[in-house]
């Protein structure tokens, strides 16, 4: 795992998956699963990667 190496292809990739996960939580109206957002978004903010 390395982190501050995620290319910009990835980095916008897991952006929408964020914004995916905490919009269906919020139109099925349960607002606890957007704590599910946190580590993609944690993930993209350090950019991770899982090179080896």
């Amino acid at each position: 795992m390395k982190v501050f190496d995620l290319s910009l292809s990835s980095m916008i990739l897991r952006f929408y998956l964020m914004m995916m996960v905490i919009l269906a939580a919020g139109f099925s109206g349960q607002w606890w699963l957007t704590i599910l957002g946190l580590p993609i978004f944690l993930s993209t903010l350090l950019g991770v990667a899982s090179k080896d």
